[in-house]
């Protein structure tokens, strides 16, 4: 669809905004709660609300815990939300360089440093790719995932989208009357990194393939795939992904773009509680 990606940005930015005036906007600057966590010599900044099984939430690239400031509240009435932000984003340290296996090494090494005994993930974008890692390597640990937005390399997005990547991230990211300029930059401990950072994640975000099929397929915990029926990433590639995964759940949500926790956040946040609280029976 002409112009289908520009739809959906100005879709997610509306519902950034929405979230900065929301009384939610602690989130992900809640310094009295927030907490650091030493891991391969960089500090993993993290928030915690809740109690019960926890939790662990993933958010997408150039992006921070504030990405979840629609559902932490409801999704910490029912669990121990751990909030992360991912290894070079947000109030976490700065890295030289950005990869899926990177930051899901980081973040598998959060999870044990925490000595957490088990654990859902819901991850969103890049986090849900990291999720997918996750729930392949540490089985042992993570027992639920619920993946939302996610692609396994460049061949799952539209053309749009790569075209966006290639020439418009980084000045859509510096636009100094820009959300990103406003919310996301004085999170980061190192904004005058602000250039390399953003190079890393565009070359991070046009590598070919982000997670190979093998280990995809190699999935067994139980797994919902979640697509906004307008998002940017192909609906062909997302039915691939649950089709790789061997007990999997797919959900299309209609009238969705890829920030599905705006128009879309009360019944992501249903579905979540639902999936996350059930006992899955394996795909037939």
């Amino acid at each position: 669809m002409k112009n289908h990606f520009i739809i959906i940005l100005i879709l997610f930015i509306s519902s950034e905004i929405h979230a900065q005036n929301s009384p939610t906007e602690k989130y992900g600057s809640n310094l009295t709660n927030g907490k650091h966590a030493s891991i391969n010599e960089a500090q993993i900044y993290y928030e915690t609300y809740g109690e019960g099984t926890p939790l662990l939430l993933l958010h997408g690239g150039v992006g921070s815990i504030i990405n979840f400031q629609e559902c932490i509240p409801t999704l910490a009435e029912h669990f121990k939300v751990i909030a992360i932000d991912s290894p070079g984003h947000g109030r976490s340290s700065h890295l030289d360089s950005l990869s899926y296996p990177l930051m899901a090494d980081y973040i598998s090494q959060f999870i044990d440093h925490l000595q957490l005994d088990s654990l859902y993930i819901l991850g969103w974008s890049d986090g849900g790719i990291i999720g997918l890692y996750l729930a392949a390597d540490r089985s042992d640990k993570v027992k639920k995932l619920l993946a939302i937005g996610v692609n396994t390399g460049t061949n799952g997005l539209s053309k749009d989208m790569l075209d966006w990547t290639n020439n418009g991230l980084i000045n859509w990211a510096k636009d100094k009357d820009g959300w990103w300029m406003k919310t996301h930059l004085p999170l980061l401990p190192q904004p005058e990194k602000i250039d390399e950072y953003l190079e890393n994640t565009k070359k991070m975000w046009l590598t070919e393939i982000y997670i190979p099929q093998t280990k995809v397929q190699s999935i067994k915990v139980p797994t919902m795939i979640m697509l906004g029926d307008k998002d940017s990433i192909k609906k062909e590639h997302t039915l691939e992904i649950y089709r790789d995964i061997e007990n999997a759940q797919l959900c299309i949500l209609p009238n969705t773009g890829h920030y599905v926790f705006g128009k879309s956040g009360k019944l992501v946040n249903q579905i979540a509680i639902d999936f996350f609280n059930e006992k899955t029976k394996p795909k037939k």
